[in-house]
């Protein structure tokens, strides 16, 4: 035998087996599967316009699997209430022969107070979920709510926690225990994400199905644009690979008016159309986003209004499909 040829053939060998381990690891890691998400749509309804989100519904109602009641809020005693006007929102959804497979609550951070409102509020999360006694104690007192309020499904939306360390780490604890808890009244677990988190740097609880914002590019923070465009939906469900099944995203209608002079605010889509036509204006749909917009100077002041309408609903859904996100939330019934 030929001790260096068969030196030399072993060593081709380690390195072969080496080279397609890496190749095997590598390719893996670069196509790692979309985590599954189901082919539902649902859609919020707010109290403040529920007389055009229930119209809405009603013309429309094929379109939906579920809806979302939107909301449950926390007191200045750090308790949760729901607004007047709550049980007609869905006393007059089934008088118009809407019967969603769920009906979800949706709790909220944000403090309604006699004196001030605090939005999204990392402060009270802080305080109602301090310590295992608390976090147990909240799960039961949104189940509860739900339950009264005949909800067969809750929506965790508490925006900006994961801005502190301390309070993303309650939260993630919160989350498991509220799954667990609402599992045994057989009560479904939506958990609404803000696409800023960094989905990869926490373990979160399988369980529940998370839904993440694909809104919230421009808005009252920025200067004007869309609320989404194909890039940011492209790079947010590649991030979204991180969570565990089932996932979801959330399309956002409506759209928003920047002046120069420093004002801003959200507007329906019917606004803007509105808008387009009282000052004579053409409208031009965006290429990146699928988006309208349009320009116009009233009292001095030079306006941009960008929004979304059915055409970019639909253009956003198909590129969230095409990225495997087939499960639909559209904030919200009565914007379009």
């Amino acid at each position: 035998m030929n001790f260096s040829k068969t030196k030399f053939k072993y060593s081709i060998g380690i390195l072969c087996c080496a080279s397609l381990i890496f190749l095997s690891y590598t390719a893996g890691c670069a196509t790692k599967a979309m985590p599954y998400s189901p082919p539902e749509r649902t859609a919020w309804l707010v109290y403040w316009d529920a007389q055009n989100g229930l119209g809405e519904s009603s013309a429309s109602a094929k379109k939906y699997t579920s809806v979302s009641y939107f909301a449950a809020y926390f007191n200045e005693q750090d308790a949760l209430f729901i607004p007047d006007g709550f049980q007609d929102e869905k006393a007059i959804l089934k008088q118009n022969g809407f019967k969603p497979q769920y009906e979800y609550l949706t709790v909220v951070n944000d403090v309604a107070g006699t004196s001030k409102n605090s939005f999204k509020d990392i402060n009270v999360v802080k305080r109602v979920l301090d310590g295992d006694a608390k976090r147990i104690l909240h799960a039961h007192e949104i189940i509860e709510l739900a339950q009264t309020y005949h909800c067969n499904g809750i929506d965790l939306d508490y925006e900006q926690i994961f801005k502190d360390p301390a309070a993303a780490d309650d939260y993630i604890k919160f989350i498991k225990i509220l799954y667990e808890k609402a599992s045994l009244h057989n009560i479904k677990l939506r958990v609404i994400l803000e696409p800023s988190v960094k989905f990869s740097n926490y373990e979160f609880p399988k369980g529940p199905q998370y839904i993440v914002m694909l809104y919230n590019l421009y808005g009252l923070h920025s200067g004007p644009g869309p609320k989404a465009d194909f890039s940011f939906i492209e790079a947010t469900a590649e991030r979204m690979k991180a969570l565990p099944a089932p996932i979801g995203v959330a399309l956002s209608t409506g759209g928003c008016i920047w002046g120069d002079d420093g004002k801003k605010k959200f507007i329906s889509g019917q606004e803007a159309k509105a808008l387009a036509q009282e000052n004579h204006v053409a409208q031009k749909r965006d290429e990146k986003s699928d988006d309208l917009y349009f320009s116009f100077k009233k009292d001095n002041v030079n306006y941009t209004v960008w929004y979304a309408d059915q055409d970019t609903i639909e253009s956003w859904e198909k590129k969230a499909a095409a990225m495997g996100l087939h499960s639909v939330s559209i904030w919200r019934l009565g914007n379009s």
